[in-house]
This record gives C-alpha cells, structure tokens and sequence, in this order.
C-alpha cells in the first residue's frame, strides 16, 4: 500500500529538480552587454587619434559585483569605442581610460523594468599619462525590453543602464577630440 505513496514523492521531487534547474538555467540567460544600443554611436570616417586605447575598470568594493558589473563595462566600453572608430591601431603608446564605478544598484524585485542606478567616474588620459579629460556620469534605466522571465529582465535592464552611460561617455570624448 506504501508504493503509490513512495511513487508520487518520487515524482513530486522530480518536479521539484526540474523547476529548480529551469530556474537556474533561465537566470542566466540573456547577454550581459546590450550589443544593440551600443551601435547607435556616430561612427567616424576614419579614428580621430592613431593610437589605440587601454582600458581598466575597478568598482566600488562596496558593491557586490556577482554580476561582473566590471566586465560589462568594459566589455561594452571597447565595443561602443570600437564602433564609433574613435582611436586607431597604433599600440605603442595607447591613451588610456580608467573607469570606475561608484554606483552600481538595481531593485532586486520588479514586475516591469528593474530600474536601476549606475555611477561610473572615467578619466581619459593621452599617451603622455596627461589626463584629457575626467567626467562622472550618472544614469537611471530599465529593460526596454519585455520578457517573461523576470532573469532575463532583470539582466537587460542592467545591460541597457550600462549602455546608457558608456555612450554618453563615448559622446563627450568623440566631442573633446574632434576639436
């Protein structure tokens, strides 16, 4: 009399490990950069400065960076400057730009956007180590795009803030070059 008992643990906590792993599998969906916006740069005939570019980010060791908050940025730092055909090929003497995120914050729960807010300091210095220019850029974002699943939400709504703020950076330093 026990068997349909045992039967339906066994199939309760089947259940239980598939949603489990459905969950698992779902929360790390979904690209960490947002490719998309960050092609909407005015893209130069040809680099503004022949020399390539360095790039580091560091972040706020207040800040839980699980997410790899550092990599995105600057995964989508090279991409927009890449796009926007700013600096050349000429690695010997790179400029270089140092990144730093001071505020990195996102609501953990939402049933619409995850806003989110993001604080990056960037210096831009020339092949010299003179620094060209310093500006910290402040944004508030959210997914621009609707998923069911809220991981997948979440994850856009973090790619989209840090695309915000990396073209608006990207804009000033195409500005203080083409001078």
């Amino acid at each position: 009399m026990n068997y349909p008992i045992k039967q339906s643990r066994t199939t309760w906590l089947n259940l239980v490990a598939l949603v489990c792993v459905a969950m698992f599998c779902s929360s790390c969906a979904g690209p960490k950069i947002a490719a998309d916006l960050l092609s909407f740069t005015e893209k130069n005939n040809s680099a503004l400065v022949g020399n390539a570019v360095e790039i580091d980010v560091e972040i706020n060791p207040r800040i839980n960076n699980y997410e790899k908050l550092d990599d995105s940025v600057k995964q989508s730092l090279e991409l927009a400057l890449r796009n926007a055909n700013i600096f050349g090929a000429d690695a010997s003497r790179p400029f270089k730009i140092h990144a730093n995120i001071l505020i990195a914050s996102q609501s953990a729960w939402s049933f619409g956007s995850f806003e989110g807010k993001l604080e990056i300091n960037y210096q831009l210095l020339d092949e010299s180590g003179a620094k060209i220019l310093e500006e910290t850029i402040y944004t508030e974002a959210g997914s621009d795009k609707w998923y069911f699943s809220g991981a997948k939400r979440h994850r856009r709504s973090r790619a989209v803030n840090i695309s915000k703020n990396v073209l608006q950076f990207v804009d000033i330093v195409q500005s203080r070059l083409d001078k």
